[in-house]
């Protein structure tokens, strides 16, 4: 007998092809805080073409070069390659090798200015470089307020050099916003140099995007500042990278602990190998499952030594002389119930304390925002507890009038890409505010490929994921030489060939299908099946009129199993069978699939 419930669960539903169900049927493109279409210029990668995978990578992410070294990564997990061999496609490393192997500069031809109204950005970080640039191709005059003296924000404060040249953060963040004619006044401080009633008095619409910046404190399980916190031989996290990355003096002794498992804490413990230190401890008060990081910067600072201490809460900071720190005490921890981030609660354990010997402890707990410099009252703005502008994501303006804020700023520390698309999101609710009108988007078109019949000419389903090269042990204790080295431009090809370009759809013309199920036959990951009517959910408007057929069937395609291989293609008898793909391009909702041949597999 069948459970009711059960035998729904397994009957299909047909749905209608749309432009959204197409899109968000690319699951790296949905995944990316951008959009960025990563299947093109995966393809482009695949064929050797550099330069174009570039540039159509800095249409939605402005700073790959960046992006290739420091990224997130949030495309990769939802990568479909996962289900052939449980490796995504080193999305992230590729974007990096399209920045380091294209053979010209690619200068940005400046955009007229055809606006009148001027716009001010406070802050040249992700989010701010990404408004900026928007503004800046929609003929707007743009002026960006930095207070350090590049711009950049945390890709240059806050990652260490041997992770990202300053090279690369030059020319994708200085010299790429010379280009475009974006003024920035560096070593500027709103609140101090220039005031923002002023700003908002000179130009027509401000964007904060000021980053965030202050240490959390050092706090124990009872949330308070732990005792020794200021202790000489305490330096914050991002205070110590900042330091380090403007050659400023750096004091990192023997015996180092980094007190959190997020990318900054990471840096740090990486950092401090490369200053010399001679044993590095990471603390962290969750299990490793629940750690910020991703593997692979968990695996590299094993790799260099780096000592993992799961399930553990600071307690002090001590010392014997009163002024410098001479080691820490801790408690272990079990994971209670689930907090109000979702992840479990560590719960001291009475009577675990132990004490490790130290000179030099690093915060790494993340940040929140100085807004010390913003007049909110005066601007009589509405803040959240913290101080911070609360904005309306429908328009990212805040409760004055022109005022606008996004990126980390107001969202707190996350990642550059998130940032990149909140910037995107705020120039063109800043355009709308200024009058301006959204670029109407290209119709959807669906483009069928003809000859398609990759699995016989390409071996790319067997293709192995390949790790990013990077420096021996003994060559990766410097400061200044970057640890990885990246792709060969024929290793870079290679991996770009595992993409299974999930831009492209499989096809079935009912008009001229015999139901013979050859495809059925030939299809080497089970995707497609014959299902009878009974299988279809009653009512289902693909099959109006149906109800009282005896017998039929439908063609399913499952396209969280289809690789693209085309061999179902070759197989039909009657080329009821095609491979289609959807090609649209909407600017200001940062959708785009571009009108690139990405495959050449006649």
């Amino acid at each position: 007998m069948i459970d009711p419930d059960s035998e729904l669960e397994a009957r299909y539903h047909s749905i209608g092809v749309t432009p959204d169900w197409y899109q968000t049927n690319i699951p790296c493109q949905v995944g990316c805080p951008a959009h960025t279409d990563v299947s093109t210029y995966i393809g482009l990668i695949s064929q050797a073409r550099f330069d174009e995978a570039y540039l159509l990578n800095r249409q939605a992410n402005v700073v790959p070069g960046v992006l290739g070294r420091t990224c997130a990564r949030p495309c990769e997990p939802v990568c479909r390659r996962n289900k052939i061999d449980g490796k995504p496609i080193t999305i992230c490393w590729l974007k990096r090798a399209a920045a380091d192997h294209r053979e010209y500069r690619h200068h940005a031809v400046r955009p007229p200015i055809t606006k009148e109204k001027k716009v001010a950005v406070v802050g040249a970080g992700s989010a701010g470089l990404a408004c900026a640039r928007e503004l800046r191709e929609m003929g707007y005059p743009v002026t960006i307020y930095e207070q350090f003296p590049t711009a950049g924000g945390v890709m240059v404060n806050g990652i260490p050099i041997w992770r990202l040249p300053r090279y690369v953060t030059t020319e994708e963040c200085d010299e790429y916003m010379a280009d475009l004619g974006v003024e920035v006044k560096y070593n500027t401080r709103v609140g101090r140099d220039v005031q923002v009633t002023e700003l908002l008095e000179q130009y027509d619409a401000v964007f904060l995007a000021a980053g965030c910046y202050i240490p959390n404190p050092v706090a124990g399980p009872d949330n308070k500042v732990i005792p020794g916190a200021d202790l000489q031989g305490v330096e914050d996290g991002i205070r110590l990278l900042a330091k380090s990355n403007y050659g400023e003096p750096v004091y990192i002794g023997k015996k180092v602990a980094v007190l959190g498992s997020g990318f900054t804490a990471m840096d740090c413990c990486r950092t401090a190998i490369r200053f010399g230190a001679e044993k590095v401890y990471i603390f962290y008060r969750r299990s490793k499952e629940e750690a910020g990081s991703d593997e692979y910067e968990v695996d590299e600072a094993v790799f260099e030594n780096v000592e993992f201490n799961y399930l553990v809460t600071q307690l002090a900071v001590l010392s014997e002389d009163g002024v410098h720190v001479s080691g820490m005490r801790f408690i272990r921890n079990k994971l209670g119930d689930p907090d109000a981030s979702g992840r479990r609660r560590p719960v001291p354990i009475p009577g675990t304390e132990f004490e490790v010997e130290l000179d030099t402890v690093i915060p790494a707990f993340g940040q929140y925002s100085d807004v010390s410099w913003l007049p909110a009252d005066e601007l009589k703005l509405e803040v959240n507890k913290w101080g911070v502008p609360l904005i309306d994501f429908d328009n990212w303006m805040t409760s004055h009038p022109g005022l606008f804020a996004g990126g980390d700023f107001t969202q707190g520390a996350r990642n550059l890409i998130s940032a990149i698309g909140d910037g995107r999101d705020a120039a063109a609710a800043i355009n709308r505010y200024l009058g301006g009108e959204d670029k109407a988007a290209e119709a959807a078109e669906e483009i069928e490929l003809p000859d398609y019949r990759r699995g016989m000419v390409d071996n790319y389903e067997s293709i192995p994921h390949q790790l990013i090269p990077a420096l021996p042990l003994a060559d990766r204790y410097s400061h200044t030489r970057e640890t990885e080295t990246g792709y060969t431009p024929e290793q870079a090809v290679i991996q770009a060939r595992r993409c299974l370009q999930c831009q492209l759809n499989i096809m079935i013309d009912p008009s001229i299908c015999i139901l013979c199920s050859g495809c059925v036959d030939i299809c080497p990951y089970d995707c497609i099946s014959m299902e009878g009517l009974s299988r279809v959910v009653k009512g289902d408007p693909m099959h109006t009129g149906t109800s009282n057929w005896e017998g039929g069937a439908d063609m399913i395609i499952d396209e969280e199993k289809c690789i693209r291989c085309g061999l179902c293609i070759v197989r039909c008898p009657t080329d009821a069978i095609s491979m289609v793909q959807f090609e649209v391009s909407s600017p200001n909702a940062r959708w785009s699939v571009s009108k690139i041949p990405v495959l050449n597999l006649k």
